[in-house]
């Protein structure tokens, strides 16, 4: 029998399958944070992009900050391992009706720019999901080595008050809202309480609260009382004639939502005002994709 002179050709499948499975896995591979306390740039499209898959190893509990920069308005949900941990908080105003640049620090302080802290522990992996933009950008994260700054604060600038519609107001002046305290977040709110200075334990101080594990029970002054070493929630009927003993509010960081696209747009912000210098958004000019800049 003759042997054949045609070239081999069953080889190149093969071969093809695995320059296509190398490509499949440099798209999917993770990408390793190696700066940790220092804020990394991220660019993003509209509703709906997704960044890279994030990886890290903490040696102890840490936090991922995500912030917004450049125009305002943008907004973001965060996934770590796997599950959703929900949004960045609700930015304030229309869309890139302010602006600070690349400058973070500033965007952190300002409530226009949406921001969120989400912990970190071990070995984790993250990613960032464009959740309200109009047109993408670009923005940061860090992921640091301390804890995230814990959501509940007890809010002293109004003074003790007597009543849950006046500690709401309280918080409400802060920028926050009243304590939903829950089982989950008890020790978390136990701890914060505890280190207030404005606190005295002597055996025991209370603050009000929202609500218990989800119930806001109807109309009754709802307090957690507080001692050194265990805590109770506590029921105060709010009766006519009958005065509440006065606490402090415990407040916390309000529940994002999310942008509605019917009341975030640029023209009703710039209407009465001249137009931003820079709506690119932190993204490059045409002339420094051109020049590589």
């Amino acid at each position: 029998m003759t042997s054949s002179t045609r070239p081999s050709t069953s080889l190149l499948p093969v071969f093809v399958l695995l320059a296509l499975a190398a490509l499949a896995a440099s798209v999917l591979a993770d990408t390793p944070v190696t700066k940790l306390d220092e804020w990394v740039y991220f660019g993003f499209g509209n509703a709906g992009y997704n960044t890279d898959t994030y990886t890290i190893t903490l040696p102890k509990e840490g936090c991922l900050i995500v912030s917004d920069a450049f125009c305002s308005g943008d907004q973001f949900r965060v996934t770590v391992n796997g599950q959703d941990k929900g949004l960045t908080s609700t930015p304030l105003g229309a869309w890139c009706a302010t602006q600070v640049g690349m400058e973070v620090e500033q965007a952190m302080a300002k409530p226009e720019f949406s921001k969120g802290y989400f912990p970190l522990n071990g070995a984790s992996s993250f990613k960032i999901t464009t959740a309200y933009s109009e047109g993408g950008g670009n923005a940061y994260f860090k992921a640091t080595s301390a804890m995230c700054p814990p959501p509940f604060k007890v809010v002293t600038a109004a003074g003790k008050v007597s009543s849950r519609a006046a500690a709401t107001d309280a918080c409400k002046a802060a920028s926050l809202a009243l304590a939903d305290v829950t089982s989950g977040n008890w020790n978390t709110a136990l701890t914060v309480v505890r280190a207030s200075a404005d606190i005295k334990l002597s055996p025991t101080d209370a603050v009000f609260i929202n609500s218990w594990d989800g119930n806001a029970y109807g109309s009754v002054n709802l307090q957690l009382t507080v001692s050194a070493t265990s805590g109770a929630i506590s029921l105060l009927p709010d009766l006519p004639g009958v005065q509440t003993a006065p606490v402090y509010p415990l407040c916390q960081t309000p529940v994002p939502t999310l942008v509605d696209p019917k009341t975030r747009t640029t023209a009703a912000s710039f209407a009465a005002e001249a137009a931003p210098k820079d709506m690119r958004n932190g993204k490059p000019t045409e002339e420094a994709l051109i020049r590589g800049w």
